[in-house]
């Protein structure tokens, strides 16, 4: 009997720590791979109440590798199954920013252009101290000096080509294709360098730890290929003029053909080389979601070609027809110009909300992601209503349509959580701008 009652003892110590561990989570649904969330459900159906969430309370247990954890493993997560949701929220009013707005606008005339960087600057910095995540405000943290050092870099690349095509000589306007093709990275890695690397989230200043040279290993042979190739055609159109239709025509549907590969290598880089504090943002999208990207967009460009030429040639035709009037070649470009704004201005909110999905819903990394609700059909509208209205007011709606685009990209975002965010401004120091390094 003693031997007996020393045998169930033994097992009833093995057993019960189990079952006080089963009486915790009752299933747990893990998606493969490493970045996922672990979703959990309390047994009895419960849910996690969100008192839980000041804990602070690591829901798995240090790392036990050799060596010191990273920044990211030292972060304390929310219980397990519970998610936090954080909405994006925008708090600015449109007659603020219109007064910003046209004062810089004044600036821009009398400088002939000069202080458009950092006109630039002062208008994107009200529009993030009116964004709030987590109860803080974004902002830019540093002067608009990069800023003004990307643009005039810009305008120089541009203004050199324009020049060069502008001459007598083909072969110039080909060398200077091929050689702003070959710099364009340059002015793309100063764009992040000032885009998200001043950027700041409660006075916590975001991390871009990307280099020129990783810039040119990931977009630079497409970006020379694609110079080369149109300093090429360039060069040839000029010897042979009575194909010049059919070498641009070869080269469009080229360019067309190899643009979603290079923006999904731009976007890439781009993504992967972001940093929160200490946790280190990852790209999880492919080429594929590019290529699908350009078919739609191809698909909605081409209806939006037919349907607006559709209206022009009814509203030119009635026009034509009565009135005594006859338009000249000076009619036609202007014709042809109005078509093809119109057409920009119902294709690029398409592009922009497609974009902001693909963009934010693939970005991420193990402890948040992010999550992009814009609907595209009603971003459209509105944003080609905004369009007809700034042209009917000759520019002075522009303001408004600028705050209330911005207010639907924004307020369309959410972050998901496994960090509290007041534990995250705590492991995320105001100076640290290196202390990224978990993923």
């Amino acid at each position: 009997m003693q031997y007996i009652a020393r045998l169930v003892g033994g097992l009833r110590a093995h057993v019960m720590p189990l079952s006080s561990r089963a009486g915790v989570v009752d299933a747990v649904d893990t998606e493969p791979g490493p970045d996922t969330f672990t979703r959990a459900r309390p047994i009895g159906g419960g849910s996690v109440t969100p008192s839980a969430w000041s804990t602070g309370q690591p829901t798995v247990p240090p790392a036990t590798r050799p060596g010191a954890a990273s920044a990211a493993d030292a972060l304390p997560r929310l219980p397990s199954g519970v998610i936090h949701t954080v909405p994006v929220r925008f708090e600015g009013h449109a007659r603020e920013y219109a007064w910003l707005w046209w004062r810089c606008a004044a600036l821009v005339l009398l400088t002939a252009g000069l202080a458009l960087p950092c006109a630039r600057a002062m208008t994107r910095r009200w529009l993030l101290r009116h964004t709030w995540v987590a109860g803080h405000a974004l902002d830019l943290a540093a002067p608009a000096r990069a800023a003004c050092l990307r643009d005039l870099l810009g305008v120089g690349l541009v203004a050199g080509v324009v020049g060069a095509l502008a001459g007598e000589s083909t072969w110039a306007g080909a060398a200077a294709i091929a050689l702003a093709s070959a710099a364009a990275p340059v002015w793309l890695h100063l764009r992040l360098a000032d885009d998200p690397g001043r950027l700041t989230w409660g006075g916590r200043r975001l991390v871009f730890k990307g280099t020129l040279a990783a810039l040119y290993r990931a977009v630079g042979p497409a970006l020379a290929g694609l110079g080369l190739l149109s300093a090429g055609a360039l060069a040839l159109a000029s010897t042979q003029a009575r194909v010049v239709w059919l070498i641009w025509g070869g080269l469009a549907a080229v360019t067309l053909a190899g643009l979603p590969a290079v923006w999904a290598r731009w976007v890439a880089y781009r993504q992967q080389h972001l940093a929160l504090g200490p946790l280190a943002l990852t790209w999880r999208g492919g080429h594929t979601a590019f290529w699908s990207l350009g078919l739609r967009v191809l698909t909605w460009g081409a209806l939006v070609l037919a349907g607006v030429a559709g209206v022009l040639c009814m509203g030119w035709a009635l026009f034509v027809t009565w009135t005594p009037w006859q338009p000249g070649p000076a009619a036609h470009r202007v014709l042809l110009g109005s078509w093809l704004a119109l057409s920009a201005a119902l294709v690029w909110p398409f592009l922009q909300a497609r974009l902001h999905h693909l963009a934010w819903n693939h970005t991420g990394c193990r402890h948040l992601r992010f999550r992009s609700t814009l609907a595209v059909g009603p971003y459209v509208r509105r944003c080609a209503r905004h369009t007809l209205l700034t042209v009917l007011s000759v520019g002075l709606y522009r303001p408004w349509a600028s705050v209330d685009a911005w207010r639907l990209r924004t307020e369309a975002l959410a972050v998901r959580s496994r960090v509290d965010p007041g534990v995250l401004a705590a492991h995320w120091s105001p100076d640290a701008r290196g202390a990224a390094d978990g993923r």
